[in-house]
């Protein structure tokens, strides 16, 4: 899994998870991304209770990643 970032100098102006998993709806996805995004999840302390409660709620699945791995990948983002 690859976390594309897009940067305005420090600030993160958009985000998309690519890589090889399969996520159900896959228009859940689109949805998950702007979660991180509106929540700025790479600066929330349990950011992996928050995103499997997002993935939970949603009933979304996601198979390929667990909310650990994405959190690992946000805690290094950097603009």
């Amino acid at each position: 899994m690859v976390l594309v970032v897009d940067c305005q100098g420090k600030e993160v102006k958009d985000l998309r998870l690519r890589g090889d998993f399969f996520f159900y709806p896959e228009e859940g996805l689109a949805k998950l991304e702007s979660y991180l995004m509106e929540n700025s999840a790479w600066k929330m302390e349990d950011a992996e209770t928050a995103i499997t409660s997002f993935l939970e709620e949603h009933d979304y699945r996601v198979v390929g990643f667990a909310p650990g791995d994405l959190v690992y990948l946000l805690r290094g983002l950097r603009c």
